[in-house]
């Protein structure tokens, strides 16, 4: 058996963070032809069988390229994530462990970053092959943001998507705020620049007209668990998926925490306002003190590869995802809902031709 993946040890750690808190030119795809049947005169019944999944985990191989080097026969695919510890990394190496863990000629490996503002861009001028990021900013990446100087990127294009994240304004449970007004020029930290959620969130309050309404602050995550914790500040705003080791670590401080709603003019404002965002609804439970549902709009993150990355890897690589679904949740439970059907209905950029070939293969689109 290939490799003990080196990613392996990163994804425990990074697991044990969440429990205690909580491309470029393309290597054009080298067609093999199919492995000769084995050959079973005087072959015991084992040896078929390891010679048919040893076929079946050599197809697709490559010959490499700048930006996935082959090594001994494994295409190294660099992808990249976020910080360590919240649902993005936790998303990205699970699918990385998944992937690498059942095919032996692909080892994905996670790679920190700023978040998907940074993924997106390395991405699309070929500095990195694959990274997950946010609705936002694949919607505004792939079509383009004239006020905020982003180009249009035509090439980019959906590997695989997640579950719906959640558009969240968090308060001490002691505080005195009560309703989105309550915060006017109340100091509120709506993570830090190139956090996947941080965009939406931005052109939220532009939909809102209150660019200026709050004292804002652009803290990591992590940094607003501590702000919030020591009452330098008042709310943190944040669009994730659940579970997120961050927002775990603030509803389990001395105290604890509560979400405030929007009001249903405002989420009606937001859904008409961005057409990839959804109503949806955080179960009571999902946090510590949180005793009813929370009602809100969020949007789902993907995989986004550009057009040029191989065809056959991608189409291993969304085989595996969605064969795996069941290994894949039962590495990391915050990726339910992360479906083929799901990356179907909400991918800004289109599929890549490798997802969408066995997409066709499996019937799920015509």
């Amino acid at each position: 058996m290939r490799k003990s993946k080196v990613f392996t040890g990163v994804l425990i750690a990074a697991t044990m963070i969440m429990v205690a808190g909580c491309a470029g030119t393309s290597g054009i795809p080298k067609e093999e032809s199919k492995a000769a049947e084995v050959q079973t005169s005087g072959k015991e019944e084992t040896e078929k069988t390891e010679g048919t999944e040893a076929e079946s985990k050599s197809e697709g191989a490559f010959e490499g390229n700048d930006l996935i080097p082959v090594v001994d026969g494994v295409a190294e695919i660099t992808c990249g994530a976020t910080t360590t510890g919240g649902w993005t990394y936790m998303y990205t190496s699970s699918a990385a462990q998944v992937v690498s863990s059942n095919n032996d000629n692909i080892n994905i490996t996670p790679a920190i970053t700023t978040g998907g503002g940074e993924n997106l861009i390395s991405v699309a001028t070929g500095e990195m092959p694959m990274g997950v990021a946010s609705a936002a900013y694949i919607y505004n990446y792939y079509n383009g943001n004239e006020s905020e100087g982003i180009a249009p990127n035509p090439q980019l294009r959906t590997l695989y998507g997640s579950p719906n994240s959640f558009l969240s304004v968090i308060v001490r449970a002691d505080s005195s705020y009560q309703t989105i007004e309550d915060l006017q020029g109340a100091r509120v930290s709506i993570c830090n620049k190139g956090n996947s959620g941080q965009l939406l969130i931005s052109e939220l309050l532009t939909v809102m007209g209150r660019e200026d309404y709050y004292d804002l602050q652009y803290l990591t995550p992590s940094e607003s668990y501590e702000a919030l914790n020591t009452s330098t500040i008042d709310s943190l705003w944040i669009c994730a998926c659940d579970p997120h080791s961050s927002v775990t670590e603030i509803f389990n401080m001395p105290g604890g925490a509560r979400f405030i709603e929007f009001s249903d003019e405002q989420k009606k404002l937001f859904l008409e306002s961005c057409s990839y965002l959804s109503d949806v609804t955080r179960p009571a439970g999902t946090y510590k003190g949180q005793d009813v549902d929370y009602n809100t709009v969020g949007s789902p993150y993907a995989l986004v590869v550009t057009e040029d990355f191989p065809e056959e890897l991608a189409y291993q690589i969304a085989k595996t995802l969605d064969e795996k679904y069941d290994e894949w949740t039962g590495v990391f439970a915050g990726v339910k809902g992360a479906t083929a059907q799901n990356t179907i209905d909400t991918a800004i950029a289109p599929l890549h031709p490798g997802t969408e070939r066995y997409f066709k293969e499996k019937g799920y689109i015509k």
